[in-house]
């Protein structure tokens, strides 16, 4: 099976009645619950208490390291059914304990005013190399806990414009590009696609904060987790096709970085916007 339809299949919630999922959170070659993971399946069971409208917006945080050992139950409280919009607050639990928080409101399809920022020019992603070959290349013979990064199957294909030395990374402009789509053409709906982006969306977006510093993500003993994370989703798109992530860090300051970016699609639509912050500790901060 693909490494995107095993992904697919943890955004499969069993449901235990009308507000409450529940699904398994350990992804193959992963010893921690990836965060970009429970916000997609926190979408996929609050899609679960929602008819005709789509998810505009979401806010998020994560309160305590998961166990991937053990599967996730998810609460979804009804805050309110408007005619236009609709809110929901989504709680995931492990062992009774409260390990995120996300609050999301959904739409119902309106005409209104258009406009958005251009989208920057680039690359065409079929000019780029996979990010996956060029960490096989960078630390072929790098420790354990970077191989298994390096070997870890990718849902999401991810291909940089600007491809970082992430051996000995030099200080930078905080802000990158990257291209990504699905591993493998799946099928998909609205929410699917949603919290596919919202998956991918949590991958690379903190490291901008890094890139000023001149560290990367395999810094020895760095320590690095998402706070909270928040998603605006403008326009309809397909995870199938390519998108453009355009990530910029505005600050870091006190052990937290902050970054924020726009996805575009290959034509040039806004479709979402990300804002993150997260926890950064150098080694001698531990």
């Amino acid at each position: 099976m693909s490494a995107i339809k095993k992904l697919k299949d943890l955004l499969n919630l069993v449901t235990i009645d009308s507000e409450t999922f529940t699904v398994p959170a350990k992804e193959i070659g992963w010893r921690r619950i990836f965060g970009g993971l429970i916000v997609a399946q926190a979408i996929m069971a609050a899609y679960r208490t929602v008819e005709e409208k789509s998810l505009h917006s979401l806010h998020c945080y994560f309160l305590r390291a998961g166990d991937p050992d053990i599967p996730i139950i998810y609460k979804v409280s009804k805050l309110r059914d408007g005619n236009s919009f609709v809110q929901r607050n989504i709680y995931a639990y492990q062992n009774k304990h409260l390990i995120f928080q996300m609050i999301a409101s959904f739409h119902r399809v309106e005409d209104g005013l258009i406009h958005q920022d251009p989208m920057p020019h680039t690359k065409d992603p079929s000019a780029l190399a996979e990010e996956i070959e060029l960490l096989k290349k960078a630390f072929k013979n790098g420790p354990k806990n970077i191989r298994d990064t390096r070997d870890r199957l990718r849902p999401i294909e991810f291909r940089p414009v600007k491809p970082r030395n992430m051996i000995n990374p030099k200080k930078e402009k905080p802000e990158q590009l990257v291209w990504f789509k699905t591993s493998s053409k799946i099928n998909t709906d609205v929410s699917l696609n949603q919290a596919l982006l919202a998956y991918a969306s949590d991958y690379t977006i903190l490291d901008t904060a890094l890139m000023p510093h001149a560290l990367s993500i395999f810094q020895k003993d760095l320590q690095i987790a998402s706070l909270d994370h928040s998603i605006w989703f403008h326009r309809p798109f397909d995870v199938n096709d390519w998108l453009l992530y355009s990530q910029r860090s505005h600050s870091a300051y006190g052990n937290r970085g902050f970054a924020s970016g726009h996805i575009f699609s290959q034509t040039g639509n806004l479709v979402a916007t990300i804002a993150q912050e997260g926890m950064i500790r150098l080694p001698h901060n531990n």
